[in-house]
């Protein structure tokens, strides 16, 4: 609903009433499932298929977990905060290289990697090898913010034994989280392909997996650990070979590099949101974000002192992705964003695309699913924001795109991105179902009555809350 109303892509539920169990995995059928059908609804549309009118490689997809996320800013923010991570990444990779290779007379012919998928952050680096994936948190970067962004005691684990979130509040984000995973439909489906075959040497082997954010992070794990080879070798460059010794080499570094000299790929282009600018996890940060409108400077110098941010706020306006929104009509471009209650980080300074509710302390997630609803800046117009992204084009009217930027260097593309073909005029929320013998895979239309089931109370009460009973049913 949150997803729809500021104008996303309409959603494709992944999964929905289907069997996923693996029996002797614990409850593992229902997370690995996730990184098996987003990969199956990937190679359908690149494919060369025909659903959802198919996709090119360059194209964006986006996984959110289903029940605990809640999108507050537009697309056009998400695309271009997903930019400017991977450019701040891009640069940070080509430091490392650079440092790594300073003695060396000529340049290391592997080039720095370029980040093309997004993966947001935990403070916890949890789970680790009792998942049935080993992760090798200890050969991953550390977080490149600020070494005081939480002030005195930043990075150090709070001696909490019955607080298992909070004593992990002042460490700075560099583990995983898979509750969103953005990149390119080509990058996507290399990374989950990898997935696929650890899966199977999973299945094959009789041990049990029963995480897929350990089993992405073991794919992250591995490609930092062959990063970290390789800038071992270029250190040692002459201009025609490297010299190198496995032995020297840890044993899980050691076996990365066996593999990739007899050709396996590791490096997959896959970073982290450190800045917590997507959407960030809440669990270990239960207290240090809250609503406040940023034009109200005195709110938000109160909520910044609340949340223990040390020498005051750290925000200054609202971001400045959201100057962008206003270019097009649509049904946001009236919305003063200074002037709206967003769910803000005080330490990061950040008003997040959405929110994370995996905040579980004291039962906070529940209670927050059932009582920030109303919260959030769209409630109280939400029913209008939903009807006008659901009303068909009228009058040969062209759909605008998701986000338009002019390029400020000559010769360079304008930032550009379009809504799916299909749903520029089918406006609904589908369900991805696999191929079976009497159809092949398709996307099949759900409405919200078939969506919103759980409970007594009718959804349309829940959500909107207005007493206006359902949706009015779409016209031609």
């Amino acid at each position: 609903m949150s997803a729809v109303a500021l104008g996303y892509p309409f959603p494709t539920l992944l999964n929905w009433d289907g069997e996923f169990n693996r029996p002797e995995w614990h409850f593992a059928g229902s997370h690995i499932a996730k990184l098996e059908s987003l990969l199956a609804v990937i190679e359908e549309m690149l494919g060369g298929g025909e659903i959802d009118g198919g996709a090119d490689d360059d194209d964006l997809a986006v996984l959110v977990d289903a029940y605990d996320i809640w999108f507050q800013l537009p697309p056009s923010v998400l695309i271009q905060r997903y930019h400017q991570l991977n450019s701040e990444a891009n640069e940070r990779l080509r430091k490392q290289w650079q440092a790594a290779q300073r003695n060396t007379a000529s340049a290391f012919p592997v080039s720095p990697p370029k980040q093309s998928i997004i993966v947001t952050t935990a403070k916890d680096c949890q789970p680790d090898s009792e998942s049935g994936s080993d992760p090798h948190y200890d050969h991953w970067p550390q977080s490149p913010m600020p070494n005081d962004l939480y002030g005195e005691g930043t990075d150090q684990v709070l001696p909490l034994l019955f607080d298992p979130a909070r004593k992990y509040r002042k460490i700075r984000p560099r583990c995983i989280n898979s509750g969103m995973i953005m990149g390119t439909m080509r990058s996507l489906r290399q990374v989950l392909r990898r997935c696929k075959r650890k899966i199977e040497t999973v299945t094959r082997s009789g041990r049990q997996l029963w995480s897929d954010q350990a089993l992405l992070g073991e794919v992250i794990g591995d490609q930092e650990m062959w990063r970290e080879w390789m800038r071992e070798l270029g250190s040692s460059w002459d201009g025609s070979s490297s010299k190198y010794d496995l032995s020297t080499l840890s044993p899980e570094v050691r076996d990365i590099a066996a593999k990739a000299l007899v050709g396996e790929q590791f490096e997959f282009g896959i970073g982290l949101d450190y800045n917590f600018t997507t959407i960030p996890a809440t669990c270990s940060a239960e207290e240090d974000g809250y609503f406040v409108k940023l034009d109200d400077h005195k709110a938000v110098e109160e909520e910044s002192l609340k949340a223990g941010v040390p020498n005051g706020s750290r925000i200054n306006s609202i971001p400045k992705e959201l100057e962008y929104e206003n270019i097009n009509e649509s049904p946001l471009s009236k919305i003063r964003w200074g002037e709206v209650p967003l769910y803000t980080d005080f330490f990061f300074g950040v008003a997040p695309v959405g929110i994370h509710h995996n905040a579980y302390i004291n039962g906070l997630k529940s209670w927050r699913l059932n009582n920030w609803w109303s919260m959030m800046w769209f409630y109280p117009r939400l029913r209008e924001l939903v009807s006008a992204q659901l009303r068909p084009p009228q009058n040969n009217e062209k759909p605008g795109p998701l986000l338009n930027i002019s390029s400020q260097q000559d010769g360079e593309p304008n930032l550009l991105y379009w809504p799916p073909r299909i749903q520029r005029q089918n406006k609904q929320v589908t369900v991805f179902e696999l191929a079976k013998e009497e159809h092949p895979a398709r996307l099949v239309p759900i409405d919200w009555d078939g969506v919103c089931q759980k409970g007594s109370k009718p959804w349309h009460e829940t959500l909107f809350g207005d007493g206006k009973g359902a949706l009015e049913p779409r016209r031609p």
